[in-house]
C-alpha cells in the first residue's frame, strides 16, 4: 500500500508562518498628528483671558475726563491627569513551550509579542478617548458634553455660561441629519475665524464621512502625498494621497464620532503627559528598573507606522507562582487652550 500524507499527518510537524497574523483595526491617525508636551505640575493649569471689558465705543467728547475704565478678565483653566494602565501574564510553561520547533518565530519572543499587543490596546483606548472619554479617571473627550469643542456646559472649571468666549463652535441642524456640502464646511471654517480671528489646520472625521467628502469633489478632488499641520510637513504613507480642503487636510480616523467634521486647530489644542518620576529618578524595586516604551497602534493606510508621542512605564509586578506579570501605565489629557478656535460639524447624514 502506498504510503500517502494521511498516514503521516499524525507523525509530521506542524511548521507555521514565522508571523502571526493580526487581524484587529487599532489605528490611532489623531493620536499620532496632534502636538505634545510633557507636564511636571499635580495637574494642567493656564490662564484664559475674557473679553467682557470691551466697550462698544472708544471714542470721547474732546476734553472730556476719563470715567470709564475697561478690563480683559483672566480666569484660571485646570485639567486634571488621566490614568490609563494596561497589563498581561504570562507563565513559565507558556514561555518555554513557545519556543517549540514549528511554531511561529514571533512566539519564540513571546513576552515581546504580548507587550507590543498590550501597547496597542492601550494606545487604541487612549485614541477613542480623546473624542469620548468622559474625564473620570481617563481624557475629556473633545465631543462630550462639557468637552473641549463643545459650544456649552464647563470645560476645566470654566463655565461658558458666563465666559462665553470659552465656548467651541457648534454647527448643528437641530437632530436633523443632512448631506455634507462644500458650503456646510466653508460655514465651520468662517465661524471659527469670527470666533478666534484664527483658521483650522486639520479636518478629522469617521470614515464614512470621509468618503462623502471625496465624492462631493468628484472631478475637483485633490490627493496630496504631503500634507503640513503647524506649518510642519508630514509626508504620508506611500501611495496614500490625502484629501483636501482648501488648504487643509481632511483625516479619516475610525475612532472619530459618526456623523461629525471636527475642524481642529493644532496649535490650541495638544496632547499633554506628566513625565514620570519612578522612570526618570530610577526608583529602587522592580517598579523603578522597568523604563518606557513609546505606545502606538497598528499600521493604517494613511500615516504609516502609527507610533504617537506618548510613552507608557514598564512596571513588573511581583511574581506570583509561575506568572510573570507586566502593567504598562502612564497619565495623559488632552488640552485645548482656545476651544473658540475649533468647531464641530455635526448632524450629518
Amino acid at each position: 500500500m502506498a504510503v500517502d500524507l494521511s498516514s503521516l499527518s499524525t507523525a509530521l510537524a506542524t511548521i507555521f508562518d514565522d508571523r502571526v497574523h493580526s487581524q484587529f483595526n487599532r489605528s490611532v491617525p489623531l493620536l499620532q498628528m496632534l502636538p505634545y508636551e510633557a507636564g511636571r505640575s499635580q495637574n494642567i493649569t493656564w490662564d484664559v483671558e475674557r473679553g467682557d471689558g470691551q466697550q462698544s465705543s472708544s471714542t470721547i467728547s474732546d476734553g472730556t475726563d476719563v470715567s470709564t475704565y475697561n478690563n480683559d478678565t483672566i480666569v484660571p483653566a485646570v485639567l486634571q491627569w488621566g490614568t490609563y494602565s494596561e497589563a498581561f501574564a504570562i507563565t513559565g510553561k507558556a514561555l518555554s513551550a513557545a519556543m517549540g520547533t514549528g511554531n511561529p518565530a514571533e512566539l519564540a519572543s513571546l513576552l515581546a509579542l504580548k507587550m507590543d499587543r498590550a501597547i496597542t490596546r492601550l494606545t487604541q483606548n487612549i485614541g477613542k478617548d480623546i473624542y469620548s472619554g468622559s474625564g473620570s479617571n481617563s481624557i475629556i473627550g473633545m465631543t462630550v458634553s462639557g468637552g473641549a469643542l463643545k459650544a456649552t456646559g464647563t470645560y476645566a472649571g470654566v463655565d461658558r455660561s458666563s465666559v462665553t468666549e470659552w465656548a467651541g463652535n457648534e454647527l448643528l441642524n437641530g437632530g436633523v441629519a443632512r448631506a455634507l456640502s462644500v458650503q456646510l464646511m466653508r460655514d465651520a471654517r468662517r465661524t471659527i475665524y469670527v470666533a478666534s480671528g484664527m483658521a483650522p489646520d486639520l479636518i478629522v472625521c469617521d470614515p464614512t464621512q470621509h468618503e462623502a467628502y471625496g465624492q462631493l469633489l468628484a472631478s475637483n478632488r485633490r490627493y496630496n502625498q504631503d500634507v503640513f499641520v503647524r506649518g510642519q510637513k508630514i509626508t504620508l504613507d506611500g501611495g496614500y494621497g490625502a484629501l483636501d480642503f482648501d488648504g487643509i487636510p481632511v483625516l479619516a480616523d475610525k475612532n472619530a464620532p459618526a456623523g461629525q467634521m471636527l475642524f481642529l486647530n493644532t496649535r490650541e489644542l495638544k496632547m499633554r503627559q506628566l513625565v514620570d518620576v519612578v522612570a526618570s529618578a530610577g526608583l529602587p524595586g522592580e517598579q523603578g528598573r522597568g523604563g518606557m516604551v513609546r505606545l502606538h497602534g497598528t499600521a493604517e493606510e494613511q500615516l504609516g507606522q502609527a507610533m504617537t508621542s506618548l510613552s507608557a512605564r514598564i512596571n513588573a509586578l511581583a511574581v506570583t507562582g509561575d506568572s510573570f506579570k507586566i502593567q504598562l501605565v502612564l497619565y495623559p489629557q488632552l488640552q485645548c487652550t482656545r476651544p473658540n478656535a475649533c468647531a464641530i460639524l455635526g448632524d450629518l447624514q
